[in-house]
């Protein structure tokens, strides 16, 4: 294992990296507070509290389903308009909701289809958002512009509750609800004016790298699924991030009982996830500074700290002040994870084929949400809270250690990333947008 080597320059001397980073820097902002924003609206138009599972099953339920099909396209018709595409119709979904509220008449389907129309859209702008960062900056500076792109989300989560508090006093639901949608608009914008510097730019490849496939070439989502076996370890981060997605879910709806029952108020609760936004953002400042060529083993060993941490501290902590620090370095791993594993796709991952793999991974992910959701309050109650968090704790210490016994001595430790050479000639024989042998059933 050695260091990979410095990385030449930063992310941001790309004009086209600066204009996308600040586009998605706004719209994160705008999603940190919607997340709050919704919760209200649910309340304010089912006082008993069921509004807010409906609707969050209703926008991962419905990004689930149009996943597959959200990698594939942005692969056939080019990302930049599958994103536009995807920005403009969650700006809609946005504006429905806002006017139903302005207008006095909400009723909880508005915010149901809302969300459900959201989530489809979700599922063709992150594929193709994947697959478009490589195209902005040098396969070096991959890290560093994912560790930007993170420290936007970050802070948005970070600062989004707050202001979405102070816009709902201010202004009501309506306010909140018009403020994210107005920074779909400067993301709209930041795209249209990135698809502009893109095509003044002078081509610096070939055209079968920049080609998406041709007019009568069929891009297929299984196609991603056939090249996962020639990627261990990328199949294997993913693998161990299935039970890790079960435990976030878990978290968020265990977390808040156990902190009301242990220490007496669910205020406390509040103080634990600053913390825990906290160290995710500055897990995303440090992983720009992680440079390493084995990517794919870091990952897996980062997960499988940050998620049994959080597990457990939850299961057994006795103090606030232990809990909140447990969450604040589990985050803080989470936060280099995340980074570092979009890094290692972007890097081992042919082009044409990035956005199936990320919705590979989005699938295979986006399922466990709404699958915690359901069965972490139903087993916390059947086997007990302490049993359930210290189990799931267990298989994800499991799922790890049986996926480095299978993957490492497949591919080694260190990655094959482009930056070294290993490009797309070493993919002979795996089926892409531009091969004639890639004809399978599909999403």
């Amino acid at each position: 294992m050695t260091d990979a080597p410095a990385v030449p320059g930063s992310p941001l001397s790309s004009p086209l990296y600066r204009v996308y980073l600040a586009g998605q820097a706004v719209s994160q902002l705008g999603d940190g507070v919607v997340s709050v924003t919704f919760a209200f609206a649910a309340l304010a138009v089912a006082p008993d509290g069921r509004g807010i599972p409906m609707v969050l099953l209703a926008l991962w339920l419905a990004r689930f389903v149009f996943i597959a099909y959200g990698g594939s396209l942005p692969d056939r018709v080019g990302r930049l308009p599958v994103m536009f595409g995807a920005d403009a119709v969650r700006l809609a979904a946005q504006v429905f909701p806002a006017i139903t509220f302005a207008l006095g008449n909400p009723e909880l389907w508005h915010l149901v289809v809302s969300a459900a129309v959201y989530g489809a859209a979700t599922a063709f702008f992150t594929p193709g958002a994947v697959g478009l960062l490589p195209e902005l900056v040098r396969p070096a500076q991959l890290q560093k512009a994912n560790s930007w792109l993170d420290v936007a989300g970050d802070t948005g989560r970070l600062a989004g509750p707050a202001l979405a508090s102070l816009l709902v006093v201010v202004g009501g639901v309506p306010l909140a609800l018009f403020f994210d949608a107005a920074t779909f608009v400067v993301s709209l914008v930041s795209l249209a004016w990135l698809r502009r510097l893109i095509r003044a730019r002078p081509p610096e490849r070939g055209p079968a790298e920049d080609d998406d496939g041709g007019a009568g070439e069929r891009v297929r989502f299984l196609d991603a699924v056939r090249v996962m076996p020639r990627l261990p370890l990328v199949l294997g981060a993913i693998l161990v991030w299935v039970p890790v997605q079960v435990g976030l879910a878990s978290v968020s709806v265990l977390g808040p009982i156990t902190v009301q029952d242990r220490f007496g108020s669910i205020e406390q609760w509040g103080v634990i996830v600053t913390f825990l936004a906290a160290g995710g953002l500055l897990g995303a400042l440090v992983s720009g500074h992680v440079h390493v060529e084995w990517r794919g083993v870091l990952t897996v060993a980062l997960l499988v700290f940050s998620m049994p941490v959080q597990l457990l501290a939850l299961a057994y902590g006795r103090h606030l002040v232990v809990v909140a620090g447990a969450l604040f370095l589990a985050a803080l791993a989470a936060g280099v994870a995340g980074v570092v594993f979009d890094t290692l796709v972007q890097l081992t991952v042919p082009k044409p084929m990035l956005s199936r793999v990320g919705s590979f991974e989005t699938t295979m992910t986006t399922a466990m949400v709404p699958l915690g959701f359901v069965i972490a309050l139903p087993l916390a109650n059947l086997v007990g809270r302490t049993a359930y968090l210290a189990g799931l704790a267990a298989v994800i210490v499991a799922t790890a250690a049986a996926v480095l016994v299978w993957a490492v001595p497949r591919s080694g430790l260190r990655d094959r990333a482009l930056e070294d050479g290993a490009g797309d000639s070493a993919w002979q024989g795996v089926p892409s947008s531009t091969s004639p042998g890639s004809g399978r059933e599909g999403g």
